[in-house]
C-alpha cells in the first residue's frame, strides 16, 4: 500500500494503533498456547478451541484495519487482507486438529476427539461455528468480487464446512426429537446450517471444476459433499431428497466419466 499523503497516514496509524495492540497480544498468546499443547497434548483439544475463537478475533482486527484503510485511502490494504485470511485458515486447522477436516469420514472415526470438547455446549459449538461462517463472508467482502482469490475461496470454505459439519454431535443432532429438551435448537439450528453449507459446497467445487480447473479433485471432493448430504437426508428419513441428490450425484459422475473419455480419445488421435 503506497502512501503520499502524511496527514492521511497519521491518521490511518491513529485510527488502527488499537487493533495492532490487540494484534500483538493475540500473536504473543498463540506462541504460547502451541507450547503449552506440545508440552501437554492430552489436554490440548480445549485450548486449540480457545485458541481457535482468538484466531477469529485476530482476523477480524485485520478486517477492521482493512476498513479503516478504505475509509482514508480509499483502498484495500491488502496486507491486512492476507494476514486476516491466514488468521481465519489457522482458526480452522487448530478444529481440524480436535476433529479432523474430512467431509466424508464416519462419525465414529472422530466420536472420540469431539468428546475431548464435551464441555462445550451445543450452543457454543453452534455460535462458534456461525462465527467462523462470519468471518469467512468478512474477509470475500473485503477482497470484493474482482479478485485472484476467488476461486481459493471455495477451498477455505470447503474446509470450514468439513469442521461445521464434525463439530456436531449426530448422534445427538439426528435423534434431536424432544422440543422440550434444553439443547433442541442449537442441535437442529446447528444440523440445518451444516446441511445448506454442504449442499451449497457441493455445488461451488463442481462450479469451480466446470468454469476454471478440470482438476479431478474438484469434482470428487464435489460428489464427496454431494454424498455426505444425501447421507444427511436418509438420516433424517427424507427419501425423496436423498434420491434426488442421489439422481445429481450420478449425473455429476457421469459427466465426469465421459469427459475423462473424451480426453483419452483426444490425446490418442494427438499421439497418432
Amino acid at each position: 500500500m503506497k502512501v503520499n499523503d502524511p496527514e492521511k497516514k497519521r491518521h490511518f496509524d491513529e485510527k488502527t494503533r488499537k487493533y495492532e495492540e490487540k494484534i500483538r497480544a493475540y500473536l504473543k498468546n498463540e506462541v504460547t498456547v502451541l507450547e503449552e499443547c506440545q508440552n501437554d497434548p492430552d489436554n490440548a483439544a480445549l485450548k486449540l478451541w480457545a485458541l481457535s475463537n482468538d484466531m477469529l478475533n485476530l482476523a477480524s482486527n485485520y478486517l477492521a484495519i482493512n476498513g479503516v484503510c478504505r475509509m482514508v485511502f480509499e483502498q484495500r490494504d491488502e496486507t491486512a487482507l492476507g494476514e486476516a485470511r491466514k488468521a481465519v485458515s489457522k482458526a480452522i486447522v487448530y478444529i481440524e486438529n480436535i476433529v479432523t477436516g474430512k467431509i466424508d469420514v464416519p462419525f465414529s472415526d472422530y466420536e472420540e476427539n469431539l468428546a475431548e470438547l464435551s464441555s462445550i455446549s451445543p450452543a457454543a459449538k453452534y455460535d462458534f461455528t456461525r462465527k467462523i461462517g462470519c468471518c469467512v463472508a468478512l474477509l470475500k467482502l473485503g477482497y470484493g468480487d474482482n479478485t485472484k482469490w476467488h476461486w481459493s475461496f471455495v477451498d477455505i470454505e470447503g474446509r470450514y464446512t468439513a469442521v461445521a459439519k464434525n463439530l456436531l454431535d449426530l448422534r445427538k443432532a439426528f435423534g434431536n426429537n424432544d422440543p422440550s429438551a434444553p439443547d433442541y435448537e442449537p442441535l437442529l439450528y446447528h444440523l440445518n446450517l451444516v446441511k445448506s453449507l454442504v449442499e451449497q459446497q457441493a455445488h461451488k467445487f463442481q462450479e469451480r471444476y466446470s468454469i476454471a480447473t478440470k482438476r479431478p479433485d474438484d469434482i470428487r471432493l464435489a460428489m464427496n459433499f454431494l454424498s455426505t448430504l444425501r447421507q444427511f437426508h436418509l438420516m433424517l428419513n427424507d427419501t425423496g431428497e436423498a434420491e434426488e441428490t442421489k439422481k445429481k450425484y450420478d449425473s455429476w459422475k457421469q459427466a465426469y466419466e465421459n469427459e475423462k473419455r473424451k480426453s483419452r480419445e483426444t490425446k490418442k488421435i494427438a499421439a497418432g
